[in-house]
């Protein structure tokens, strides 16, 4: 009996250990349903509604979104950016339950080459620059623009798939950005465009100019639970031409093209100084800059001039955590 003492000691232990690590990610998952305000950006209280787009010129027509539980607005637009001509639309179907983005496209002939044709989705916050030319009504505790470092720590979660027939989905993702002066009209450098792709195929490490600066860790929810992830983290120092806005693209490990998915914004946009300045850029601050917008949607591009494409969009809500 006594040689059996110290067996099931080792085995207590080792229980313990066990008990306290399942209880620490009890704990882990279950602390943004006990220390958030949620809030649904969408789906809101809209009758069914099309927004149907073609390389004719309404690609950047926009319309408001209003929301039923928070009176918050979203702009929506199909966002053909770089499209000069093509055969089809892209239709945006709104209804109670989800938005449906079908891209239906033949014969595309880009305005720019070696780039996406365009970017369909939504936008929560305030562009005065084009497309949107707008500011949305908006949450009291996610009140755009506001300074980064003033931000509440708050998860941004979608539920939402994609699919692909033929042509390819650069990205499903956020689109977010940053400026020094929110009442600015057009963006240049010194303005930042932060990517965060959930889902993706393109390959930044064999595209000119991108820079690997590494990878952070983030916190991020997926179905339900939350996952430290490791994210890859690219740099582009100017997007264009030598005076354009910088990039910075988060890259999920998972690419998802269907989830629950949510990343802590502020999270990310207050401790990304260190990933730009490894791109050899010291210009960033989170005291001096305002996180303008969040926008959500697709890059997408075509085969051959064939576009076949969508996604889902089943609901966006915001997570303040107190």
């Amino acid at each position: 009996m006594n040689k059996l003492i110290p067996i099931l000691v080792v085995v207590i232990i080792i229980l313990g250990i066990i008990a306290f690590l399942e209880f620490d990610k009890f704990q882990q998952n279950t602390s943004l349903t006990k220390s958030t305000n949620i809030y649904a950006l969408f789906p809101g209280r809209n009758h069914s509604f099309n927004i149907v787009a073609n390389y004719s010129g309404n690609y950047a027509d926009a319309l408001v979104i209003v929301n039923s539980s928070t009176n918050a607005t979203l702009m929506a637009s199909p966002f053909l950016w770089n499209i000069g001509y093509a055969l089809g639309n892209v239709n945006m179907t709104f209804n109670n339950n989800y938005l449906h983005v079908a891209i239906n496209l033949s014969q595309i002939n880009k305005i720019s080459l070696n780039v996406v044709d365009g970017y369909p989705g939504l936008m929560y916050g305030q562009e005065l620059w084009w497309p949107f030319e707008y500011r949305t009504a908006q949450l009291q505790s996610l009140y755009l623009p506001m300074i980064v470092s003033h931000l509440s720590n708050f998860y941004s979660i979608l539920n939402y798939s994609v699919y692909l027939i033929n042509g390819s989905i650069d990205d499903f993702s956020y689109d977010i950005w940053l400026s020094q002066n929110p009442n600015i009209t057009s963006l240049q450098y010194g303005d930042f465009e932060i990517m965060i792709w959930m889902y993706w195929t393109e390959n930044l490490s064999h595209v000119p100019y991108f820079i690997y600066v590494g990878n952070m860790t983030i916190p991020t929810l997926i179905n339900g639970k939350i996952q430290n992830l490791s994210w890859e983290v690219y740099v582009l120092p100017r997007t264009g031409s030598a005076n354009g806005w910088t990039g910075v693209y988060f890259l999920s490990p998972l690419k998802e093209r269907k989830a629950e998915f949510g990343v802590p914004i502020a999270y990310i946009l207050k401790n990304m100084g260190q990933f730009i300045e490894n791109a050899g850029m010291n210009i960033y601050n989170p005291n001096t800059y305002y996180l303008d917008a969040i926008q959500v949607g697709m890059e997408f591009s075509d085969n051959h001039g064939t576009a076949i494409m969508g996604y889902y969009l089943y609901s966006w809500r915001i997570w303040i955590l107190s």
